[in-house]
């Protein structure tokens, strides 16, 4: 998320760090670390893109699976598949082709 303000304008790099004190809870030296990696990191922004499509696969597949009462079974499955590209595991939990998420 903070990636994603700074650079897109709406956030500076003093706000992203206020937000990693404030809401993730981290001490104030690697607030100011995750900060800065925001402005360098081309690909900091994936853990966001991904927990993101994660939350929407779930929302899809408890869908059909019992709602909320559902997210254990989901994160069972999910998990079971090991570390390959989301889509992927998106296309072998709903069924049909990979395809993207957003």
């Amino acid at each position: 998320l903070s990636a994603i303000l700074m650079h897109t304008g709406r956030m500076t790099v003093d706000q992203s760090r206020q937000m990693f004190v404030n809401e993730c809870y981290q001490d104030e030296g690697n607030a100011r670390q995750q900060a800065a990696r925001g402005t360098y990191d081309p690909a900091y922004l994936n853990y966001t893109l991904g927990k993101l499509m994660i939350r929407r696969l779930r929302e899809d597949w408890t869908a059909s699976h019992g709602g909320r009462e559902g997210w254990h079974d989901f994160h069972d499955q999910f998990l079971s598949y090991g570390g390959p590209p989301i889509p992927l595991v998106r296309q072998q939990m709903m069924g049909g082709e990979a395809q993207a998420v957003f």
